[in-house]
């Protein structure tokens, strides 16, 4: 079982920057929290999310969620020339694993690995990264 700790990962830049996420909290439904505290105003925090939901009565399968989002954190003045700051909007990626609880662990390392090398992919690097559609 992985630690409640931080996690460091890099971005896209020509030259890679380290982003680190620091632990926040484990809220009642297991939802990890994780933020990278940059900026010194918490509403523009870049946030990371992890769960793992096991399998209900209803169904035979884990939901494995991920979820990063980056918002984009403006300054403007207000009316009464007070500095305000702001989300001007977040751009996130919420990746979710579901397996079922007969799989392997070499079937679920396959799926995350799959996942890993499809998203570093020339394909989904144009429609990420370009925006363009699959003709």
């Amino acid at each position: 079982m992985p630690a409640f700790a931080p996690i460091a990962i890099l971005d896209g830049a020509s030259t890679p920057v380290s982003h680190t996420y620091a632990p926040v909290r484990i809220d009642a439904n297991g939802v990890a929290l994780l933020q990278e505290r940059v900026g010194g105003v918490p509403v523009g925090y870049p946030t990371m999310t992890w769960s793992v939901r096991p399998p209900t009565s209803q169904g035979s399968t884990y939901k494995v969620t991920c979820k990063l989002v980056i918002p984009k954190v403006v300054t403007t003045t207000d009316s009464t020339g007070k500095t305000v700051t702001s989300v001007d909007y977040s751009n996130q990626v919420e990746t979710i694993y579901t397996v079922s609880q007969r799989s392997t662990q070499q079937e679920r390392k396959d799926i995350r690995v799959l996942n890993d090398n499809l998203q570093n992919h020339a394909v989904a690097q144009a429609i990420v990264e370009y925006l363009e559609s699959i003709y």
